[in-house]
């Protein structure tokens, strides 16, 4: 694995709190948090709406996540993912994202912080945890086999019916592919807040 910092242009640095870039093979993680002016919550909600969808339309795209802040905290994080670095760099340094981050002036306050996340961490989004505290690397190992393990035994008997008499690489390519995708967006997202407590010692 890869690991890239500061690689994206650096106009991303201004307004954004966190910039977190996660290389997994080609895979890039981009995490924004910043901290949203008491008041401004439904202009920045609406921002948020609007440069998501933005983002969307760039090639790689892989999809957004946002977390909204826990009570007491005005800290909101986005977390976009592309296919590779080319990709990501391509929606940082686009017009597009400029003319949506010169919107966002007297919504958010704060300097902007960096952090790099490390092999097994790209499956883990945990954007409230101190940077000083580092994640358990074998409970982040069996987490993520306890989920790989389930998903790959529930994939094979929900598609078996309708896959079941396929060849060995497409139907390896099919279940590869949904478990990718539901660990991204679905079940790893959950997965880490349940786990947080336990990883973090």
């Amino acid at each position: 694995m890869t690991i890239i910092d500061s690689q994206l242009d650096s106009t991303a640095s201004q307004g954004d709190a966190v910039v977190e870039n996660a290389i997994t093979n080609n895979y890039v993680t981009v995490s924004v948090s910043r901290d949203v002016v008491a008041g401004r919550e439904a202009d920045y909600e609406a921002w948020i709406s609007g440069i998501t969808t933005e983002s969307s339309r760039f090639g790689g795209h892989l999809g957004v996540n946002v977390i909204r802040p826990s009570l007491g905290s005005r800290r909101y994080t986005i977390i976009y993912r592309f296919d590779n670095m080319d990709h990501a760099k391509a929606w940082q340094q686009s017009s597009q994202r400029q003319i949506w981050m010169a919107k966002i002036d007297g919504m958010v306050e704060g300097e902007a912080k960096f952090k790099t996340a490390t092999g097994l961490e790209v499956w883990f989004e945990f954007p409230q945890v101190a940077s000083s505290k580092q994640p358990v690397k074998w409970r982040m190992s069996v987490v993520l086999i306890a989920v790989v393990y389930n998903l790959i035994i529930a994939l094979n008997y929900v598609l078996a019916p309708w896959i079941g008499d396929w060849d060995i690489h497409s139907r390896t390519a099919v279940i590869v592919t949904m478990q990718v995708v539901l660990m991204t967006y679905l079940v790893m997202p959950r997965v880490s807040h349940y786990v947080k407590g336990w990883l973090y010692v």
